[in-house]
């Protein structure tokens, strides 16, 4: 224990450190009030005043370590207070609201080709029903489905009709959680502008400070316009992403090639441009100072040449347009050269945990986000094999003579280069397994050829084309022709890599306790701990990314489960059978061309859950809404067969749907009336006859598939989108329609779930999967009427989020994802 004791003694910081990141999880996991949290802090900083100069040491860094602890708690209570303040914007909007919104255009609107973001530091709001502006707090992102006029300038103060709303999260286990994205932005509200005319700028008074403060997001401005009119399209969309951290010319198909590849983090600003540029400024001025006698002799010129350097990797944040993610990394590579001047360079692992705990106290919820973690944990890694990169390239140079070619010498180089890159992944492997599902294979090689053409080659030549963009245009455009070199063989590679058949693997989402599995066996392998258990530990643990733990259960399991997954204005089902068998009926929501809701919300809840493969996709009809994700979902799931309902009056998508399937082998088969679809221990799935389905006359909607899930005595009615024609037709032809839960047809609108047919099927539960946008239509009124005078349950994925009922043969329990449990 004394031995512990001093440890932490000897790397006080880092301890401080860790004990506010655990304050700060604390209070995530387990929140309080703030007057709770200060109580708490002085009740651990008293005794710490006392021990701090009485033995024993533990004591005084027991309490110590508790009060930085409790100031993580603090902070973070008081960090997210300021969002429920009466005077910010978030508390004045609950559900969607047209709005008319006074402020300040904050930074540099983005435009990808479709659509501008718009982001707005607001000041005054009114309502429709107000009679007067009411004065507001917080910044606010806007969509309008335009480019916004160059009229308008960072800094203008603007009045804007919108309609604002709270940010949205899918309601599904595992899903991406925007809300919190945008709170780590200390962005409150987002926003839809209908049209430009509805976009006003106001008179204001413009005094230095105002000009110096939006200066950067102009200079930005003045960057994209530039490299727009003078550079193509492809060139200008990287350069951008390079110089000013503006991905959104970037299209999907491209960041698609630069995932594949593994390069994605070159277009994202971070430490590794900072400390490139950091890198080249450093020698640039080192050369400079050492051309001096005077100063050689008299000042410590290295030193010089690394302070130096601050002002421009400022600068150079500030063109970026100072985000998060380029502050924090400013913030690194500001403490890394500060603790090197200063002769404070104890431990790098000390330096990184200063810059951590300064980042955290100004917004402590960047700890949450997968910017934050990727990079504190490639930089830890490499930290960690530092020391041994060193050591070998060290005894490689000394056994390197001078007769030896120059290609003997560099290859020492190049290998550590890529050893530094195949670091990085290691340690980033289970992150990026755990947000983004999907690592690649080529991505150590893709980055040690694309790294330096892009931060080498393309980045410091457009750095050095900014100033001249101002005063000789020309040549400013002619240094980035010479820099789209570069950008043109990144990009050939980048295509090259992603299109191998091995590039990208996909796993299921690993879980928390396997991410800490996988780290503490990192752990043992270079510790004093013996090889012969660390390393099959470590291929242990990385064989569980491949079969994940949580999908063992379902392989054994006697019981059925139905999953309403929440996928908006849309329609996608989970049915999960006995022993394991998986189908999935429709997989279609809210879509656009930069949204895919089968990449966005289907397939990660898949993940969540540790499927990784599904036996069978139906669509029951092709309707958008009820299809449009399944295309990445057949890519990355396989499923064996995909049934259809055989309607052949669709448009392109489906058609290049069904081309996608038979490219990739899977079995397309037309679902016939009364067949059984999927069948396993006393569970089955059978097609109920639609006297509308073969009917060349008949809608799209009344040609849905009508499905009957059964398992015991439990049964559940999918009817697609039929009218109430197709469900007076049923009753009239004696179907067999009778269930606990029925999903109401069309999303609960009143064109469907007639009373006779609701009689009909008796149900005790009724789900119904739509968006949030139309709450008065889905569900419509006459369908909550009935349900409220029957005494029926009544579940909205808008509002429940994704509803999981669990069956066995004699008892069935629904879980809302955003409700208590109800068993019946």
């Amino acid at each position: 224990m004394k031995h512990y004791w001093q440890n932490i003694q000897q790397y006080l910081l880092i301890s401080i450190s860790l004990s506010f990141v655990t304050g700060i999880i604390l209070h995530h996991l387990f929140p309080f009030p703030q007057n709770i949290t200060t109580n708490l802090a002085l009740l651990f900083f008293i005794p710490a005043l006392f021990f701090i100069r009485k033995p024993p040491v533990s004591r005084t860094l027991f309490f110590l370590l508790l009060f930085v602890c409790s100031l993580g708690f603090l902070r973070m209570a008081h960090y997210q207070e300021h969002f429920v303040l009466e005077t910010n914007i978030y508390s004045t909007i609950t559900d969607e609201t047209d709005v008319v919104l006074s402020g300040t255009l904050h930074s540099m609107p983005l435009f990808d080709g479709e659509k501008s973001i718009i982001l707005l530091n607001s000041r005054a709001l009114r309502k429709k029903q107000d009679d007067r502006f009411t004065p507001v707090t917080g910044l606010v992102t806007l969509k309008l489905y335009k480019k916004l006029p160059d009229i308008y300038s960072p800094g203008d103060e603007l009045l804007i009709r919108c309609k604002l709303s709270r940010p949205y999260r899918f309601g599904n286990p595992g899903g991406f959680d925007y809300p919190a994205f945008l709170a780590a932005k200390d962005i409150s509200l987002i926003g839809r502008i209908a049209s430009t005319a509805h976009i006003h700028a106001l008179q204001y008074e413009g005094n230095l400070l105002r000009k110096l403060r939006y200066l950067p997001e102009q200079i930005r401005r003045d960057i994209r316009d530039f490299l727009d009119t003078h550079i193509a399209p492809d060139h200008a969309a990287i350069y951008r992403a390079l110089l000013i951290g503006d991905r959104a010319g970037i299209d999907r198909a491209r960041l698609e090639s630069f995932k594949g590849s593994g390069v994605m983090h070159i277009f994202a600003i971070s430490g590794i441009h900072l400390s490139l540029v950091a890198s080249a400024l450093f020698l640039v001025f080192y050369w400079l100072l050492r051309r001096s006698s005077f100063l050689l002799l008299r000042f410590p010129c290295k030193k010089l040449a690394l302070l130096s350097t601050i002002p421009f990797l400022t600068t150079y944040a500030l063109l970026a347009g100072a985000q998060t993610p380029v502050l924090r990394s400013l913030i690194m590579v500001v403490v890394f050269i500060v603790a090197f001047c200063a002769q404070r360079q104890r431990s790098s692992f000390t330096t990184l945990a200063f810059a951590a705990l300064l980042i955290l106290i100004e917004n402590p919820l960047s700890l949450f986000t997968v910017s934050f973690q990727l990079s504190f944990i490639a930089v830890a890694s490499l930290i960690f094999v530092f020391p041994k990169l060193k050591q070998w390239i060290q005894v490689s140079n000394d056994r390197t003579s001078i007769s030896i070619p120059l290609h003997k010498k560099i290859l020492p180089w190049i290998v550590a280069a890529l050893l530094v890159s195949i670091t990085a992944t290691f340690g980033t492997a289970p992150l990026l397994l755990h947000y983004f599902n999907r690592i690649s294979t080529v991505g150590p090689l893709a980055n040690l050829l694309l790294e330096p053409l892009l931060c080498l080659w393309s980045l410091p030549i457009g750095l050095t084309a900014i100033p001249f963009m101002y005063i000789a245009p020309s040549f400013a455009e002619f240094l980035l022709s010479i820099g789209s070199g570069g950008i043109t063989t990144a990009l050939y590679l980048s295509d090259f890599f992603s299109n191998l058949s091995f590039s990208t693997v996909w796993f299921a989402t690993p879980s928390i306790a396997l991410i800490l599995c996988y780290y503490f066996a990192i752990f043992f392998c270079f510790s004093k701990y013996s090889l012969k258990f660390s390393i099959p530990l470590f291929f242990l643990v990385c064989i569980l990314f491949f079969f994940p733990p949580r999908s063992f259960p379902r392989y054994f399991s006697t019981k059925s489960e139905l999953v309403f997954i929440d996928v908006g204005q849309g329609s996608a089902t989970l049915l999960t059978l006995p022993q394991g068998k998986t189908i999935l009926v429709d997989g279609g929501g809210a879509s656009s061309k930069t949204f895919d809701v089968g990449e966005r919300v289907i397939a990660p809840y898949l993940w969540h859950r540790g499927i990784i493969q599904l036996d069978a996709i139906l669509i029951s009809h092709p309707d958008a809404d009820h299809y449009n994700g399944i295309p990445f979902l057949l890519k990355r799931f396989r499923p064996e067969i995909l049934w259809i309902n055989g309607d052949s009056d669709y448009d392109q998508n489906y058609y290049n749907l069904l081309n996608l399937a038979k490219s990739l082998d899977i079995e397309i088969r037309k679902t016939e009336n009364e067949m059984i679809v999927l069948k396993k221990k006393g569970a089955k799935l059978q097609n109920i006859a639609n006297p509308f389905q073969n009917d060349e006359k008949a809608s799209s909607n009344d040609k849905s598939l009508i499905l009957r899930f059964s398992h015991g005595n439990f049964s559940c009615i999918l009817p697609g989108d039929i009218s109430k024609r197709v469900e007076q037709k049923l009753l009239h032809n004696g179907a067999v329609l009778q269930a606990n839960t029925l999903l109401s047809p069309h999303h609960g609108s009143k064109t469907s779930s007639s009373f006779p047919f609701l009689k009909k099927v008796n149900p005790q539960h009724i789900i119904v999967s739509a968006g949030r946008f139309r709450p008065e239509h889905f569900p419509s009124v006459e369908l909550r009427k009935y349900c409220t005078t029957h005494t029926i349950p009544l579940f909205n994925t808008a509002l429940h989020g994704a509803i999981r009922i669990n069956i066995t043969h004699e008892t069935m329990t629904i879980t809302p994802f955003k409700k208590q449990p109800y068993t019946k």
